[in-house]
């Protein structure tokens, strides 16, 4: 166990273990979010009508996303624990068995999807009018759903062992790959929003063999073996406790997305749906950065945890804090005074120019929580704090978001439903003050141990 990637959790400043696990997973998630626009950006000079299109299919994707992060982030928070405990086999054992359970739900899930395309669409939000469209674009995307679900699980692992640059490797790679087929898929060979659609799996597929290729070469601290998959409880315990929030959070995320795109359609029409998608995919960048350093302070976090170093663990928490405070009030900022000049890059009409910006300066309030938020939530599932961190996880897009999204439109109409995140947003900032106070000093933390060792 001196390799020198545990070194940098181990031994390193905090400062410098994050930045360094961080920056890795910046670039890739920054490339993946600005892959999203530009492919936004590509798929609104088809017709005002398709981005509606592309965010009716959002909340499918969102499911394999419950799948992929949710045994991901349930297997990385082990893995990182047992690594500071240096027991390395039973964290092979570990990463294994979320592989293994990712490729059988991967499978399972697409062929539900396929069977039940025409309603699963129409719950999420097509009518008769963008159906059509809709089809042509989630047929497509369908198709790499165990991708999309093995990728999450790959990078998460990557990160868990101090491997971020391998990650960032593989989505960045498979992001830029995207971004360069979609006009031409589009646009050059004639195939609309199916190309779209197209390019995305196939992207999907060559990251997840540049990420799976890192462990067959042996270039990982994990090794990949058939062999390890497991069959104690005691494995699947440790990951569904962590790995339960993110699955619940994400179920919820794509229910609420439900409830945004049949409130959008039916209050302001197509071109409001569009709104929604385009001004999603915007806010999605500065959300991702935050992601991403989030993604490099969780190992920092459980290795140290587990290594029984509870002054690291507060170390490396308020500098992420920090951190992510300032990147959100520089965005926040962004948005608000520049959003229209953002929106032009759509080619969009004066309606999706009008509700854009009013959605994007809204946004702005509840981006300034956001690095908060998702920092608590990332230390919660860094300690094995699984009810905590399902708390967390649930409360932006579920515990609040759906009862506001449900309520405020009745009474403000459209630009209820511009204001549902921010609301949602604020009270879920209140909430993770609520519950990381105790835990502000590193007494806080030592009080866990005699608890739980």
């Amino acid at each position: 166990m001196d390799d020198k990637r545990i070194s940098v959790l181990r031994d390193q400043p905090v400062n410098k273990a994050i930045n360094k696990l961080a920056a890795p997973a910046i670039i890739g998630m920054l490339v993946m979010a600005i892959y999203n626009f530009v492919d936004t950006v590509f798929v609104s000079w088809i017709n005002t009508s398709a981005p509606s299109a592309t965010q009716v299919v959002l909340p499918v994707m969102l499911i394999a996303s419950a799948v992929g992060l949710s045994l991901g982030i349930g297997g990385a928070s082990y893995i990182s624990r047992l690594l500071g405990m240096k027991d390395k086999t039973k964290a092979e054992k570990v990463f294994m068995t979320v592989l293994t359970l990712g490729l059988i739900f991967g499978i399972i899930t697409t062929i539900i999807n396929y069977i039940f395309m025409e309603d699963i669409f129409g719950f999420f939000g097509a009518n008769a009018q963008i159906m059509n469209m809709t089809i042509d674009y989630g047929k497509f995307i369908l198709l790499g759903y165990s991708f999309m679900i093995l990728n999450m699980i790959l990078n998460n692992s990557l990160r868990a062992e101090g491997s971020a640059k391998f990650s960032m490797i593989g989505m960045g790679l498979g992001a830029l790959l995207n971004i360069i087929l979609d006009p031409i898929f589009i646009f050059v060979f004639g195939w609309g929003i199916s190309g779209a659609a197209i390019a995305t799996t196939l992207s999907n597929a060559i990251s997840f063999a540049i990420l799976f290729s890192f462990y067959m070469r042996k270039k990982s601290v994990l090794k990949f073996s058939p062999k390890y998959i497991s069959t104690d409880k005691d494995i699947y315990i440790e990951i569904f406790k962590v790995g339960a929030p993110t699955f619940v959070k994400q179920l919820l995320f794509s229910y609420s997305m439900k409830l945004l795109n049949t409130t959008a359609i039916e209050l302001g029409g197509e071109e409001f749906l569009s709104t929604i998608g385009i001004v999603i995919r915007t806010i999605t960048i500065p959300s991702y950065i935050i992601f991403g350093f989030g993604q490099g302070f969780q190992p920092v976090a459980g290795y140290n945890y587990g290594a029984k170093k509870p002054k690291r663990v507060m170390d490396a928490f308020k500098y992420t804090l920090k951190v992510t405070t300032i990147i959100m009030i520089v965005t926040a900022f962004i948005f608000s005074i520049f959003g229209n000049i953002i929106l032009k890059i759509f080619q969009t009409t004066d309606t999706i120019d009008y509700y854009g910006v009013l959605a994007l300066k809204y946004n702005s309030i509840g981006l300034l929580f956001l690095g908060i938020t998702n920092t608590v939530t990332v230390f919660f599932q860094a300690l094995g704090k699984g009810l905590k961190a399902m708390l967390m996880s649930i409360s932006r897009q579920g515990l609040f978001f759906i009862p506001i999204i449900l309520i405020i439109p009745e009474f403000l109409g459209v630009e209820g439903v511009i204001l549902s995140q921010t609301f949602s947003d604020s009270l879920a900032f209140i909430l993770a003050l609520a519950l990381v106070i105790p835990y502000l000093r590193t007494k806080g933390i030592e009080k866990l141990y005699l608890k739980t060792h």
